[in-house]
């Protein structure tokens, strides 16, 4: 007489993120679940390690901060050059220089830093994220990090020289009964500024590129779409234009509203990419 097997408990569901992946749990992960008080000390490792790093690029921006505005102001001096100006900047203050350096030193700093910043970053949120996640993630950075630097560097090679020879040579003499002439008085800390504001807003501007391939892989927007809003982002790329650089005159913001719209157009090849990617593999699923 066969012997009565014991009925054993259903499994429990699975539960199901909206991508149809299981949702992590502490054995499905690989992974123990962090407590919360060992979540706090590992946030508090990292913004350790954060802080120290970032310390010690300032410190060392410092030290080189001299090289520092001499590099950053050369396109100014070359444009005022061609302008028929003298390649001088003044101090307005005994602590003018110093105040300057320092920010230059801070914002060396970061950018000297910022690779060390992101992996200490990485490293504490990286294990609550998927693989796909992680590889998504990598990607955008890494794109992003790109974007910003080529924006920066295509601001240096090509609009701060044009912009301060423009700008200056609107500094003239004037002819006439009483003569005058309009010379050039530029203060260290404003030169500075316009040249930080305009590389960082010429970044800022390239990663139009960045935020619609992601905008357009999670399906908010479409390539049809944005082809469809062309006529209308050229408006919109002179106000960004407008908007994102420090100078107020229209040769300068056309200097930047000009690429921005190239990369709009870039932006939906991207998109159309990603889309032609989705229906492949959806093709190829079925």
């Amino acid at each position: 007489m066969p012997l009565d097997q014991p009925e054993l408990p259903p499994s429990p569901p699975v539960a199901l993120l909206p991508s149809g992946e299981p949702a992590p749990t502490g054995e499905s992960s690989g992974e123990r679940r962090m407590p919360f008080l060992e979540h706090l000390s590992e946030l508090r490792l990292r913004l350790r390690n954060m802080v120290i790093v970032m310390l010690v690029s300032v410190g060392v921006s410092f030290y080189f901060v001299e090289k520092y505005f001499d590099w950053l102001t050369r396109p100014v001096r070359a444009g005022l050059k061609a302008a028929g100006h003298e390649m001088n900047f003044y101090a307005r203050s005994l602590t003018e220089p110093f105040w300057v350096y320092m920010k230059l030193s801070i914002v060396g700093g970061l950018l000297l830093a910022s690779p060390l910043i992101f992996f200490e970053i990485w490293r504490f949120v990286a294990p609550g994220l998927y693989k796909r996640e992680r590889r998504l993630t990598i990607l955008v950075t890494v794109a992003t990090g790109v974007c910003f630097i080529g924006g920066s560097v295509f601001a240096y090679a090509f609009m701060c020289e044009p912009a301060a020879q423009y700008l200056t040579s609107l500094c003239k003499a004037f002819a006439g009964d009483l003569p005058f002439k309009l010379d050039t008085m530029l203060a260290m800390d404003e030169v500075a500024s316009f040249q930080m504001l305009t590389l960082a807003g010429c970044g800022v501007a390239f990663e139009i590129p960045v935020l619609l391939s992601v905008l357009g892989w999670v399906g908010i927007i479409s390539a049809r779409g944005l082809w469809r809003f062309n006529r209308y982002a050229l408006v919109l790329a002179f106000i960004l234009g407008a908007v994102l650089t420090p100078s107020t005159d229209l040769f300068t913001q056309t200097l930047l509203s000009v690429p921005i719209f190239a990369l709009y157009n870039l932006s939906i090849l991207v998109v159309w990419l990603i889309e032609r990617a989705r229906r492949k593999k959806a093709a190829e699923a079925t």
